[in-house]
């Protein structure tokens, strides 16, 4: 007797796959971090990619090839024997696993030559889950936000009046009575944490809900400017406190950081309130225009039928 797959096998085999390797994922962070922060956050954008391919599954195409198969299954093979036997210093490779089990699973259902309807599943998975230290650090690299952020913030005290100056990513504050002070802004202090957190929340917006395409590049543009701002704040703020150290320390620590990111949010998400009624507006907008334009269409054609059927009743009645 032939058994025989269907597509709708393959997909049904898929999901419950990304579900078990999820399970598995988040198993394996706990056990090694412990840190229920990174593990809720980590559940919401697994969980984000996850509506992503359940929004288009009827439209993926799951025909995979004995050689994609094959790659794709050894790739996950390795990666699960690999992720059981981690040693300590390994442990900073665990946020890789979503990325190439995202890889893995494309190629066994759709093989190499599908792979490219899973691609802003896989950017996800790995922008969303790759450790932010080294996306952080290699942004700095690139265009020095710690020395913009300490140029803003010296600039800044100086206006309202504070004795402050600025060389590179320090801060440097004179106080009269206390002596002299320097802040040094790390990437952390910065906001850059915050920054790419805010980033990652304005992709996976952009990508749930139908923007037209300024507004798609405005949104994650206002999501790294509010992560920007709030981070030149706390270094205003962290700047004044160095002489009082129990303060400094608070504000400098996770409580504070915790502070400054919460109110990221809640500002990133009235502005994404304000964005989604924009949209909602205009789509519905552009559903009155159709019925409007109808009517004006149906208006022409009923007038253009009583006058066909005047001309014939003044036909009817010349031949009476």
């Amino acid at each position: 007797m032939n058994i025989s797959r269907s597509p709708m096998d393959k997909k049904t085999w898929a999901a419950i796959s990304v579900v078990s390797l999820g399970i598995f994922y988040f198993n394996l962070l706990w056990k090694t971090t412990g840190d229920i922060d990174s593990l809720t956050t980590d559940l919401l954008f697994y969980s984000a990619i996850c509506a992503l391919l359940w929004r288009r599954k009827d439209s993926l195409v799951c025909n995979s090839d004995l050689v994609s198969s094959f790659v794709g299954l050894s790739l996950l093979t390795i990666l699960l024997i690999k992720s059981t036997t981690l040693f300590s210093f390994e442990a900073t490779l665990i946020p890789l696993i979503p990325f190439f089990a995202a890889i893995s699973l494309a190629l066994i259902s759709s093989g190499i030559r599908g792979i490219g309807q899973y691609k802003k599943e896989i950017f996800f998975a790995w922008f969303l889950f790759f450790p932010t230290g080294v996306i952080g650090h290699f942004i700095d690299g690139l265009i020095q936000i710690t020395v913009l952020n300490a140029k803003l913030a010296t600039y800044i005290l100086y206006y309202v009046g504070f004795n402050v100056a600025n060389q590179g990513n320090q801060v440097i504050l004179a106080l009269p009575e206390l002596g002299q002070f320097k802040a040094i802004v790390d990437y952390p202090c910065a906001g850059v944490p915050m920054i790419l957190l805010m980033l990652k929340l304005s992709l996976l917006l952009v990508c749930f809900f139908p923007f037209n395409k300024s507004q798609k590049i405005l949104i994650p543009t206002v999501s790294v400017a509010i992560g920007f701002t709030l981070g030149v704040i706390r270094v205003c703020i962290l700047t004044l406190l160095i002489p009082q150290p129990a303060k400094f320390d608070y504000w400098h620590g996770s409580s504070g950081d915790g502070i400054f990111s919460t109110l990221a949010v809640v500002i990133f998400s009235g502005f994404a309130y304000w964005m989604l009624e924009k949209a909602n507006s205009s789509v519905n907008n552009n559903q009155l225009v159709v019925p409007s334009e109808l009517s004006v269409i149906n208006d022409r054609q009923a007038i253009s039928d009583e006058k066909v059927a005047t001309n014939n009743q003044q036909r009817t009645a010349n031949y009476d």
